[in-house]
């Protein structure tokens, strides 16, 4: 039972830790609104993790099976992460204001919790390459180490959660710790950088859409 959870824990960080939309936009938040708006778009990222969790848990099927709802997936995701790369590359290019709003910025332009709570879902639940985690990549694994898949798959379901949810949480710190070092001036720059990333994400998403489909 302590090595399938250890083995789920490596899983969960395999999986967040990569460079991709949710991380972009947990270091962009971070930066700008504070830890507490990274940490809970983190969370919300989380979320679907634990629901697919449990639907896998149920389920064992793997979402490759059904091409039409990955393409539908993989078209809705890119139209999301097109809108977050236009409100990046539009914050970045208005610019943050004089040294004095970076000392204190307007509480007023803070987008509520929930706000970042509900990015972290929709970024997550329409990212095609977390069902194909959840549904091929983790099923996969522990029918390599058990021979009662069906029976242990919630325990490599849990250890994935514990370590997707201890990565948001010290990304989150790293992030904001080094938030000090660098100030609200480089916002500008952040946004721009995370912008262009996450219209890199998008298109690649359409170009494999469109490469399945020819």
């Amino acid at each position: 039972m302590l090595l399938l959870l250890i083995n789920g824990v490596l899983l969960g960080l395999g999986a967040a830790a990569p460079i991709g939309p949710i991380n972009v936009e947990i270091a962009r938040r971070t930066l700008r609104f504070g830890r507490g708006a990274g940490f809970l778009l983190g969370c919300g990222a989380v979320t679907v993790d634990v629901c697919y969790a449990v639907i896998t848990s149920f389920t064992f099927l793997p979402i490759q099976n059904h091409p039409h709802l990955v393409k539908g997936l993989s078209i809705a995701a890119a139209a999301f992460l097109l809108y977050l790369a236009y409100r990046c590359l539009q914050s970045g290019l208005a610019g943050h204001g004089t040294a004095a709003e970076d000392i204190a910025p307007a509480p007023a332009r803070r987008p509520p919790g929930a706000a970042h709570y509900a990015t972290g879902l929709l970024l997550t639940a329409l990212n095609p390459m977390t069902l194909g985690f959840w549904f091929v990549a983790v099923p996969g694994a522990v029918a390599g180490l058990t021979a009662r898949p069906r029976i242990d798959l919630p325990v490599v379901c849990a250890g994935v959660f514990l370590g997707a949810f201890a990565w948001v949480c010290a990304f989150t710190a790293l992030v904001g710790h080094l938030k000090r070092f660098g100030g609200q001036r480089w916002l500008g720059w952040i946004d721009i950088g995370g912008g262009l990333m996450l219209l890199a994400f998008a298109v690649r998403a359409i170009w494999r859409v469109a490469a399945s489909t020819l």
